[in-house]
């Protein structure tokens, strides 16, 4: 079975991304919190076929259940559990523009700029995009 995380910088399309996988039949679920990623994967790894090819999203929205995550995947990899991290990124004028033209606040900018929650949310997962399989700049999509 394939297992495919999908996380990276708010913004840079990981819900156009769980789209796309959900199209080419995965099955798809987003914003789970990371916590109940190993009972998922055992759930899914115990369907005998029945899934072939997961992706789940999993970013920042979940606050300080994001946290977590490293010591789910440690879980997860223990259990023998294999998992892929597809990470999506994009520059920070980028992801400004896509902030200004929905009219939407980011996540970690509610009381801030744009520009200082893309730069809290890149220092909060510097380690998961380092620890990820693939990295994707959607800069130019």
């Amino acid at each position: 079975m394939r297992f495919v995380i999908v996380t990276g910088m708010s913004g840079a399309g990981k819900t156009s991304a769980l789209k796309f996988l959900e199209d080419i039949n995965y099955f798809c679920v987003d914003n789970m919190p990371p916590a109940l990623l190993p009972k998922f994967a055992e759930l899914c790894y115990e369907q005998d076929g029945g899934f072939e090819r997961v992706a789940i999203g999993i970013d920042i929205r979940g606050g300080k259940l994001f946290y977590d995550l490293f010591s789910v995947l440690f879980e997860m990899q223990e259990n023998g559990y294999d998992y892929e991290i597809l990470f999506l990124d994009a520059s920070d004028s980028v992801l400004i523009k896509r902030y200004k033209e929905t009219r939407r606040s980011h996540p970690l900018s509610r009381r801030g700029s744009i520009e200082e929650g893309i730069s809290k949310e890149r220092e909060m997962l510097r380690e998961v995009k380092a620890k990820a399989t693939y990295i994707i700049d959607t800069s130019k999509v």
